[in-house]
């Protein structure tokens, strides 16, 4: 089968690659020059698989209104008169049962486990520059630390074991933790996750997919729509021109349901803006990928270089985002001094990660023959982008 696959980031090349190896013709398109150019360029770099928990859950609400009222240090969020911003909203509050949050919960570690088994693959296969580090999640107090372990019986089921140490065993885990200023009773480990450089692991797959399968990448393509006859899509156009196809994958992130309007099929997706610094390695940077949950902010050592990311603002203008860029580096900066160099910080990156309501990504068939949906993912996009590339193959091979 011809496929196109609309979006080049760590999405679309997951199930490019995917889609190649399943026997099919396919060919990547994307307006960037190159892959992982957008929102996946430089995100937090993490493979969290046991941390796959939906956002939408009865704590979250309650914290809402201090959302709105600038009460979180990590999380900003204002209203503006954007229909969307209210439909998904709405769906969120639903979302927000306890009822819910444990059928999400349950759906999104059976993908995780799903996602962390399809790497190992791929690991197997290819160097994509996976870091085996192990994740850290620090907790300020011991009633933190017991919140964050209640799930630790549930996460097992699912193959993914995670542990609580006390403040002793996260030193003696990851000694550069000596160089933290901040408060911590003890953290919440899970050995099997691990970091992974987006930019490296697309080009690794984008060099193997075109190699192996011989995948193609064309660059520089605005993407106008779909031409469709009876219901079916028969290609996609481009202001370079029209590429034929038997089906389209779209995975365009925030951009979906602009491409999406004249099909009359809005997906309920909203961006949530994240940030993330790339400096060099300080005096004693950390192995182990750390997060500090009250700071809404992650280290990750990429081999070279240090990842600092986090935060999740909604609406914020544009001064208020540059604004958190400094926050996010004059908090790195005071909590853990000698993790990173910050003599010369670079300019900040920062993108926005199209979320769904229930934190569950989109992958599916839509009402259109040929196209399928790929979108959604949030702040797992690198966590989640393996088995999405598995479950929109196989769709495609039914």
């Amino acid at each position: 089968m011809k496929v196109i696959v609309l979006g080049a980031g760590v999405i679309g090349v997951t199930a490019a690659y995917a889609l190649g190896q399943a026997g099919h013709n396919v060919t990547v398109i994307d307006r960037a020059r190159e892959v992982a150019s957008q929102t996946s360029h430089a995100n937090g770099a993490q493979l969290a698989y046991s941390y796959a928990e939906p956002f939408a859950c009865p704590t979250t609400l309650r914290k809402l209104p201090g959302y709105f009222m600038s009460k979180d240090i990590g999380i900003g969020m204002r209203l503006n008169m954007n229909p969307s911003l209210y439909r998904w909203g709405f769906e969120f509050i639903k979302n927000c049962t306890p009822s819910k949050e444990t059928e999400n919960l349950h759906a999104m570690l059976a993908l995780a486990a799903q996602s962390k088994a399809a790497m190992q693959t791929l690991t197997a296969e290819l160097d994509i520059g996976i870091i085996d580090c192990g994740k850290l999640i620090l907790a300020k107090t011991e009633k933190d630390l017991e919140g964050y372990g209640k799930l630790e019986n549930v996460k097992r089921k699912y193959g993914l074991n995670v542990n609580m140490l006390d403040k002793e065993a996260c030193l003696e885990l990851e000694p550069a933790l000596a160089g933290w200023q901040g408060a911590f009773y003890g953290g919440l480990y899970a050995r099997g996750d691990n970091v992974l450089d987006p930019v490296r692991f697309c080009k690794a797959l984008q060099t193997a997919a075109h190699k192996k399968y011989g995948v193609g990448f064309e660059f520089g393509h605005e993407i106008l729509g779909l031409h469709i006859e009876q219901g079916q899509v028969k290609s996609v156009r481009t202001d370079q021109g029209d590429l034929d196809c038997d089906a389209a994958i779209v995975c365009l992130g925030n951009e979906a349901n602009s491409f999406l309007k004249p099909l009359k099929d809005r997906q309920n997706i909203y961006p949530l803006q994240g940030y993330s610094l790339t400096l060099p390695p300080g005096k004693n940077p950390p192995k182990t990928s750390i997060t500090d949950p009250k700071n809404k902010m992650v280290f990750a050592n990429l081999g070279g270089k240090i990842r600092i990311a986090g935060l999740a603002d909604v609406n914020l203008p544009r001064a208020k985002i540059e604004a958190r860029g400094r926050h996010l580096l004059e908090t790195a900066t005071r909590l853990w001094p000698d993790a990173a160099d910050y003599s010369a910080p670079p300019p900040l990156w920062t993108a926005s990660r199209p979320t769904t309501p229930s934190s569950l990504p989109i992958v599916r068939r839509s009402k259109t023959k040929g196209l399928f949906y790929n979108i959604g993912h949030g702040s797992l996009g690198l966590t989640l982008a393996a088995a999405c590339a598995e479950q929109i193959a196989g769709l495609i091979n039914v």
